[in-house]
């Protein structure tokens, strides 16, 4: 009779961490430790996760090219201040 043993070993990679203060509203670190208490997280891992995702977002949209509609056609959509404070 023949046993088989399988041994599973998870990994765990060492992400250098620093340790940071930050100055919140009082409302926003309410709503942070309820939201954090919900998921089952801490603030903190919370916090490093939305950041994750918006370096996401801002790789997409400096790696996106732009409309050319838009390029070509968009600066007669911008304002000119001076003739903006004249009108009034």
């Amino acid at each position: 009779m023949f046993v088989h043993f399988c041994l599973f070993v998870r990994l765990n990679y060492f992400i250098m961490a620093q340790k940071v203060t930050l100055l919140f509203t009082e409302t926003n670190v309410e709503f942070a430790k309820k939201e954090a208490k919900r998921r089952g997280t801490s603030m903190s891992k919370m916090l490093d996760e939305h950041l994750d995702i918006l370096k996401r977002i801002h790789k997409k949209m400096s790696n996106a090219k732009p409309d050319p509609f838009i390029k070509e056609f968009g600066g007669m959509l911008k304002s000119d201040k001076n003739e903006d404070a004249k009108s009034r």
